[in-house]
C-alpha cells in the first residue's frame, strides 16, 4: 500500500485497488502495478524500458509503446490527478510528487 497527499488530493494504491479522494477507481491490476511503480520512485524520470523490465516483467523485443497506451489509460482513469504522472521527452514518464509518500509494506510489482 502506498499513499500519496497532496494539497487537493489524496490517493491510496494497493495490489487490489486504487481510491482516489475516497472514491474507488476502477483499474486493471497492471495500471496499478504500474502506479505503485511510479509511486516507489517519485520524481524520478523512468523509460519505457526500464517500465516494461520491471512492471511487465521483461524485456520487450519490439515497440515499447504498450506503455504509452497504459499510462494514457491510467491518466484518464485517475482524474485530475493524472496531470502528476508527467511525459519527460526522450525518456519516458515521471511521477511529479510534491509531498512526502506514505509507505506500507513494501509493494510487489508482478506482470500480470
Amino acid at each position: 500500500m502506498i499513499s500519496f497527499l497532496s494539497k487537493n488530493h489524496s490517493l491510496l494504491c494497493t495490489e487490489k485497488y486504487l481510491k482516489v479522494d475516497g472514491e474507488r477507481v476502477p483499474t486493471t491490476p497492471m495500471e496499478r502495478n504500474l502506479l505503485l511503480y511510479f509511486l516507489r520512485y517519485p520524481n524520478t524520470a523512468l523509460s519505457r524500458e526500464r517500465l516494461l523490465r520491471e512492471v511487465w516483467g521483461y524485456a520487450f523485443p519490439g515497440s515499447s509503446r504498450t506503455v504509452d497506451s497504459h499510462i494514457k489509460k491510467l491518466r484518464r482513469d485517475l482524474g485530475s490527478f493524472g496531470r502528476y504522472i508527467v511525459t519527460v521527452h526522450g525518456v519516458g514518464y515521471r511521477l511529479e510528487a510534491e509531498a512526502p509518500l506514505i509507505f506500507g509494506e513494501e509493494p510487489q510489482y508482478k506482470a500480470c
